[in-house]
């Protein structure tokens, strides 16, 4: 177990979706808010939730070529599929996927997030036969099933993506015993966070905000340690810890950077946040002219 400079923890290595993620070098690419999932920790806000919406990157997309646009920007190196459940929408979700093949390259890497309760094999099959480089799975119990079937016909990087719920870690270790089974790659443990909309329901549950911090659970991390541990020495999986602060001070700031990099014009300069600092001079003509010379 090693703790890597963005404060990701990792058991072997990270999965190439997470290496790019954390360089912000990922478009990220929310294909639908539709999900048949109703867990309480949900952050998604409620012009999302449930909403069969687009978005790359914070904006609302309008044209597909938004999507392009938008990843050009920002030079990147690659995209992740999430939602809702991408899987809603598989139509959109497989044109997308070549869309960004297309237009990015061969070797824009494309990573998804799925919940497992699309059962169609073909669905999958055609999914990786469109480009799909990574897929990860937030599962309930009655759809691991699916799992150990789709690990069977596709030959992709495959793993798991759970939060870490304080209290919980025992059905923790019974997915990374599962995966392990089935022979998936890695298995990612998020810290889990406070948002707008699941606020109530994790304090209904007796959860707190954890010291310090303006979003992380109380607990989570260090719960997320135990079972990073207990998967070191009872699995071969690859396992990866990734605290809220990582998505907020690493990932999103060097995406912005990156971002901000390519667009900004030669009077503007980039800040170390992303941001750019730019001079404006106002003046009638006669003043303008007269501060040149």
């Amino acid at each position: 177990m090693k703790k890597l400079n963005t404060g990701s923890i990792i058991v072997g290595k990270l999965p190439e979706g997470c290496m790019l993620c954390q360089q912000g070098a990922k478009t990220v690419l929310f294909v639908t808010g539709l999900c048949t999932r109703r867990c309480f920790y949900c952050p998604l806000g409620l012009d999302r939730k449930g909403v069969d919406v687009i978005y790359v990157n914070e904006r609302k997309v309008r044209k597909y070529k938004d999507i392009i646009n938008e990843a050009v920007k920002m030079d990147a190196l690659g995209t992740g599929l999430t939602g809702g459940d991408p899987l809603l929408t598989p139509g959109r979700t497989i044109k997308l996927i070549k869309l960004l093949k297309e237009n990015m390259g061969s070797d824009h890497h494309v990573h998804l997030y799925t919940t497992g309760t699309v059962k169609s094999l073909q669905v999958y099959r055609k999914l990786v036969q469109a480009g799909l480089d990574e897929i990860r799975f937030h599962p309930s119990r009655k759809d691991w099933s699916v799992l150990k079937q789709v690990r069977k016909i596709i030959d992709i990087p495959f793993g798991g993506e759970i939060p870490v719920i304080p209290g919980h870690a025992k059905e923790a270790i019974e997915f990374l015993k599962f995966m392990d089974e089935i022979g998936a790659d890695f298995v990612n443990l998020n810290e889990l966070e406070f948002s707008d909309t699941n606020s109530l329901n994790l304090l209904q549950r007796g959860l707190k905000l954890a010291a310090g911090s303006y979003a992380a659970v109380e607990g989570s991390l260090e719960e997320g340690i135990k079972i990073l541990r207990w998967g070191e020495e009872n699995t071969g999986l690859n396992l990866h810890l990734c605290p809220v602060s990582v998505k907020d001070k690493v990932q999103t700031r060097l995406r912005f950077y990156r971002t901000a990099v390519n667009v900004a014009e030669p009077y503007e300069t980039v800040t170390d946040e992303g941001t750019l600092i730019t001079l404006r001079v106002e003046g009638s003509r006669s003043e303008l002219m007269q501060l040149i010379h």
